[in-house]
């Protein structure tokens, strides 16, 4: 409300509303007028140098606390009765089509994020949705501000809208099954003005519970994943998402044609002892080289090996028994493991059920 208006609204003799701006001098004194909270009579003040507004007639205990609360109600309801259409606007994130069977979705990557998403509270597909708003009607449990129904479809789910002045919808009735849109805290006549114009606005001026809205079918092909390349020798090669060299449009592609296998990897890395330090998780290429072996291929590559640990000062995997092995060097190629005599599983990393590892791979057809 402007500064000094305490009521642009009050209500006639049949109880409809009637907005201060409606009268005129030669109209101020053709009905009675009261307040909508206290039911007191009221008085129109039509000056020319004060902003139009209505008071009390007599001195009167009335705050106007419920009074912003009634006046919502009523307009939103006015609003709903006589509209032909009553919009409801969401804002979501819209993940990728492929989101549900996506080896390599991430929501951070794949999707559209605060998408606005356009609705309708009394048209949906050019039928009916709701057709009813009530005030105060109780629905088991809960008496809503306002509930929402359609008359040709009485079994069909109400909506509730709440009011929020003081208190916000509690904790049960947000957990529960029925879809609530909730106000923001309405502290003048421009807010509830501001839905009447705009409908409601998830966010913005009002919160809403429980709404499945209907998302646009989206389509992400542009995200770039880790490719695993094993080839003839045994070596490995990983493309890493951050080369940008295979997209998830590509994920059945073949991208060398000297590959024996190629997979696709979740660029996450896999948890090995339940701790967060990066060295105790499989890397792409550990990972790859572990899911292949599960999956029944012989492969000898020194990553897979019990003797090629971790080594904390150099921050790199190295062969424990370079030395004995006479190899010459801490790390050695990865087909070097062919030939070693002392080549040996590494029992940890193979501790992986295949069903893990399939969670975070696939293969590529070849």
């Amino acid at each position: 409300m402007k500064q000094g208006i305490k009521y642009s609204y009050c209500v006639d003799e049949k109880g409809e509303l009637v907005h201060i701006n409606s009268l005129t001098d030669a109209t101020r004194h053709a009905r009675k007028l009261y307040c909508l909270q206290c039911g007191q009579e009221m008085v129109a003040n039509l000056g020319q140098y004060k902003a139009k507004h209505f008071s009390h007639k007599a001195d009167t205990a009335c705050d106007g606390e419920s009074y912003l609360h009634k006046l919502a109600k009523r307009r939103i309801k006015e609003k709903f009765d006589s509209s032909e259409h009553f919009p409801i606007l969401f804002y979501r994130d819209v993940p990728c089509c492929e989101a549900s069977h996506c080896l390599c979705y991430d929501s951070q990557y794949c999707a559209l994020e605060k998408q606005d998403i356009r609705s309708d509270l009394k048209i949906w597909k050019d039928k009916p949705l709701y057709d009813t708003c009530e005030p105060e009607v109780s629905v088991g449990e809960f008496r809503p501000d306002l509930l929402l129904t359609c008359s040709t479809k009485p079994d069909r789910q109400p909506v509730f809208i709440e009011i929020y002045k003081t208190h916000e919808s509690n904790e049960t009735k947000r957990n529960s099954c029925y879809r609530i849109i909730e106000t923001k805290q309405v502290e003048s006549e421009d807010d509830i003005e501001d839905i009447i114009k705009r409908g409601f606005v998830e966010g913005d001026n009002c919160t809403t519970y429980n709404f499945n809205p209907q998302l646009p079918i989206f389509r992400k092909d542009n995200v770039p994943i880790d490719r695993f390349v094993l080839f003839k020798t045994g070596s490995v090669i990983v493309h890493r998402a951050l080369d940008y060299v295979v997209y998830c449009k590509d994920i059945n592609k073949r991208i060398d044609s000297r590959s024996v296998v190629e997979l696709n990897m979740r660029d996450r890395g896999i948890d090995i002892w339940g701790v967060e330090d990066e060295a105790n998780k499989l890397n792409s290429y550990q990972a790859g080289l572990v899911y292949l072996t599960k999956k029944g291929m012989n492969i000898r590559n020194c990553i897979l090996c019990k003797h090629y640990k971790f080594n904390d000062s150099y921050m790199n995997h190295l062969c424990v028994l370079y030395k004995v092995n006479g190899i010459g060097i801490q790390c050695p190629k990865q087909y070097v493991a062919k030939k070693c005599p002392r080549f040996e599983l590494n029992p940890t990393l193979m501790n992986h059920s295949l069903s893990e590892l399939e969670k975070d791979i696939s293969e590529v057809p070849m």
